[in-house]
Order: C-alpha cells, then structure tokens, then sequence
C-alpha cells in the first residue's frame, strides 16, 4: 500500500496544512482547535471499489472518501461539522492522551492474527507537526482502551457522513421530483403520503407522494397530443447517500430513465472485477469527468458513447475473490447488441 502516502500527501495541500515535522513532545492540551483528523483504512478484503476509506475532520466539516484499488474516488459524502461535535472530538483525543500513544499497534505475544480487516491509520495534523497511530491488523483488542475510544468516535463520524436524516431526504426527494419531467410539466398538490427507511448501509429512504397532473401521460408532454384531464398519480422515490436513486410513478413509468417499466429488460454479466471494459476505456482517457465517477456514472457513459446504449440501474455484487457478476436495465431495443457483448437476459 505504498500510494496511500500521496493520497494523504494530496489531502494535507488541499487543507493547507503547510509544513508537517513529526513531534511527539506534545501534551495533551497543545492540541490546538483547528487540528485535522484523519482515519484513513485500507488493505481489508472488500468490494474493489470501497479498497480504501478516507474520513477527514477539520473544523467545519466531515469529508468521507471512498477509493478502489486504483485510488480512483468512487464515492464521497460531506456534512456539516457544528462546534458541538467538533469540540466533542477534540476532547476525545486529548482526554485520551493522543499524542502519548505508540506509533504503531500490533498483535502481542498470544494474541491470535486476524485476518483480512485491513490497517488502519489515525493522523492528527496541526500547522507544525503531525502524529499517526497504526494498527495492523485493525482489530479493537490490539489497540489500548483509550484508542478504541477514539477510533469508535471517528468510526461514528463516518456514519455521520454517510446518513441522511429523514428531513433532508424528504427536501431531496421533494426538489427532485418537482425538477423532474412529469411534474414539472403540468403536476402539482405533492403530498408525503409515508416515509420508510429501510436497514441498509448507507441507509435508503423510501418516500412514497401523491401529487396530479392536468393532463394524462408522464414526462415532458409538450408538443404531444394529450387528454387535458386532472390525473391522479403516486410516486415511490428512494434516496440514498443524499441522492435520489430510484423513481417509479404508479408503478409503471421509471422516472429516472423516462420510459415505460415494461420496456426496461434486465441483464447480467459475470467477468474479473478489475478487468471491465469500462474501466480500460476510462484509463485510456477517452473521456473526462469534472469530478471522479462512480462506477454506476462510469458504466452509463461508457454504453452511451461507445455503443450508443442506454443503461440504468447498474449494480455490481463480488461473487469471490476475482469475479464479479455486474447487472443493469437497458431497452428493449438494445437487447440483441448488449447479447452480442457478452450479456444476457437476468433470471433474478
């Protein structure tokens, strides 16, 4: 895991932290207020595109980054740190002698070796100097009392991150269907009908509106021959990670993509996680993203620019320690040229 040190390297730039010198001569108390703090985990057998975990702290903010194998950002979740919390984690660390700590923390003499947890680094970073604790393997029983404690904290914080509170879901989910096609052509009176969420990581809200339209059909009727007849409609949205993920209005038209559920096939494929076509095409630059995409952002650009190719809903489940079975929903249309690549038809 040699390239972990420029991802840190690139972090401490962006934070404008200037020069670090190491200097564990430090009480407790001189940790200052604008500290930053950094969990970083990697080497644990996972998903190849959750390989490493970067939660930063500083003083208005939590940033939890999420790298696969290749250090390519394949998610990121930001939040707002109030000066409550921020105050409670610097406590953490000063209560529980931070600095004092060893440097690194292994399995002592008797200790069984866990294995594929990964390591797991603790850095505090101040204008002058910078102190990391290691922890190889991450395991609690390796660690001292008082580092368990801050590592729960730092580990409660990437929950922080990654939640979305069922207020901010509900204004998500409200602003993305009245930006959405069919509403925003003719819909109006949109009513929170229930609120569901669902035991996932991260977790997922299931909100389910009422709202009308005044004229029959959905998405962008304009320049359409269509009923002016107020319409009744139900849509079920899911939001997750701070983004809505899916979109289903009475059950039959996907919001998202535009068409007809009937329309929509699913397909399968299995081959190496590492070894997709997609990810050779990305490497090869022939495209450019403002900000690193996921591999769902990845996939849907690679079908689209290269066979012309619509695709939705891309999901990718490890089946072992190499193969990966990667699913999506594309048209009825494009059924015959995603065969001749190599997928079928879905049975699940």
């Amino acid at each position: 895991m040699n390239r972990i040190i420029p991802i840190f390297v690139l972090m401490l730039i962006v934070l404008g932290s200037g020069c670090i010198n190491t200097d564990n001569g430090n009480d407790a108390e001189s940790i200052s207020d604008d500290a930053v703090i950094v969990h970083l985990t990697y080497g644990a057998f996972t998903l190849p595109e959750m390989a490493i975990q970067e939660l930063v702290v500083n003083e208005t903010a939590v940033n939890f980054s999420i790298y696969n194998y290749d250090y390519q950002l394949t998610e990121r979740y930001i939040k707002p740190l109030n000066e409550s919390m921020r105050s409670e984690v610097l406590e953490t660390f000063r209560s529980n002698d931070f600095l004092e700590l060893n440097a690194t923390y292994v399995p002592q003499e008797r200790q069984p070796v866990v294995a594929d947890v990964g390591v797991v680094e603790i850095t505090l970073v101040e204008d002058n100097f910078s102190k990391t604790v290691k922890v190889d393997p991450y395991y609690d029983a390796y660690m001292p009392e008082n580092l368990q404690e801050i590592d729960q904290q730092l580990r409660d914080l990437r929950e922080y991150a990654v939640s979305t509170s069922p207020e901010e879901a509900e204004d998500i989910a409200e602003d993305w269907i009245m930006n959405a096609p069919t509403y925003s052509y003719d819909g109006s009176n949109l009513t929170l009908e229930s609120h569901e969420i669902l035991e996932t990581y991260p977790e997922q809200h299931r909100l389910n509106y009422s709202f009308v339209s005044s004229h029959a059909g959905y998405g962008n009727r304009s320049g359409e021959m269509v009923a002016q007849v107020i319409t009744p409609h139900n849509i079920v949205v899911t939001v997750e990670g701070g983004e809505v993920t899916s979109a289903v209005i009475d059950g039959v038209w996907d919001e998202r993509s535009q068409r007809m559920l009937a329309d929509m096939v699913a397909m399968e494929t299995s081959m190496p996680c590492n070894e997709t076509p997609w990810e050779e095409w990305y490497g090869q630059g022939d495209i450019q993203f403002i900000t690193e995409p996921t591999e769902e952002e990845l996939v849907i650009a690679y079908f689209g620019e290269v066979y012309d190719i619509e695709v939705s809903n891309f999901e990718s489940t490890r089946m072992d320690a190499v193969t990966c079975r990667f699913t999506l929903e594309t048209g009825q249309e494009y059924v015959d040229r995603m065969e001749e690549l190599g997928w079928k038809t879905s049975t699940s």
